[in-house]
């Protein structure tokens, strides 16, 4: 009897044990603030014609796709769709007004923000305004975030991109 005693001590004592394992904490903050700043850094390359710096935030598996703000076909992000001449160029460019969700996981990401500059057309008008809002969809993929899909609409009384021929 007293070795039955002894071997349910012994494992009442290890059910009731915390373990030490070392679980390391994720700052939520930290992580909503890489968020937005890969966000600026990859836009700033798309606009850009960047596609080398642009395409460390595609997934090769899965890539990534884009509404445009003029109303365009759901877009493929390529290299050739990234680097074409489009006959226009941004002058400005700004994002701000920056909100993420998170999933509770934080391996997803929806983010929003606002985005003003002006269009210069390289045969025509400078300076046109531009303002825009936009959302992505960001996910960490085997520890480094990638764009899956980004959607973008003119704001009120304003215009985005323009349309393509």
């Amino acid at each position: 009897m007293k070795k039955l005693i002894f071997l349910l001590s012994i494992m009442i004592s290890f059910s009731c044990a915390n373990p030490t394992e070392n679980v390391s904490a994720v700052d939520a903050d930290a992580v909503v603030a890489e968020i937005v700043k890969i966000s600026n850094d990859f836009q700033s390359a798309y606009i850009s014609q960047d596609w080398e710096t642009a395409s460390q935030w595609i997934s090769e598996e899965l890539g990534t796709t884009i509404f445009n703000s003029n109303g365009s076909a759901l877009a493929v992000q390529t290299e050739e769709q990234v680097n074409t001449d489009r006959g226009w160029d941004f002058g400005t460019f700004e994002m701000s007004n920056h909100q993420v969700f998170m999933s509770s996981d934080l391996n997803t990401a929806v983010i929003t923000f606002d985005a003003d500059g002006s269009i210069n057309f390289n045969e025509g008008d400078q300076n046109v305004p531009y303002a825009t809002r936009a959302s992505q969809t960001w996910v960490n993929e085997n520890g480094e975030w990638k764009v899956m899909h980004s959607h973008w609409s003119p704001r009120t009384n304003s215009q985005g991109i323009p349309q393509e021929n």
